[in-house]
């Protein structure tokens, strides 16, 4: 998903592409910082309840579809392109940080 987002920036350098980019860019990066305090709040819950909180495990089978997530997800666990989403896993502690598209690499 990063390097189609990158690949239209460099197809399309205008401000107004740059502007529409920069804002998914960063939606994507709050996405990432939900998935990963979803799985904080859980964890907590889990090691001081016994048990899951049923909106946490929603909001996670939620955050598993989207793209950003599941991205960053397999590029820190080395896997490299997401699989579909269905073989996701939402469980692996991914802190991957965010690229800019500012400065996109060629």
């Amino acid at each position: 998903m990063l390097a189609r987002l990158r690949q239209i920036l460099i197809d399309h350098p205008d401000e107004l592409s740059r502007a529409l980019l920069n804002e998914i860019a960063r939606l994507h990066g709050v996405l990432r910082q939900i998935d990963q305090l979803g799985s904080a709040v859980t964890s907590v819950w889990l090691a001081e309840r016994g048990c899951t909180l049923a909106a946490m495990h929603q909001l996670n089978r939620l955050l598993e579809q989207e793209p950003a997530v599941m991205e960053q997800k397999h590029r820190r666990s080395g896997r490299g392109v997401a699989p579909p989403p269905a073989q996701a896993d939402p469980d692996d502690g991914d802190d991957y940080p965010h690229i800019p598209l500012d400065h996109p690499s060629q």
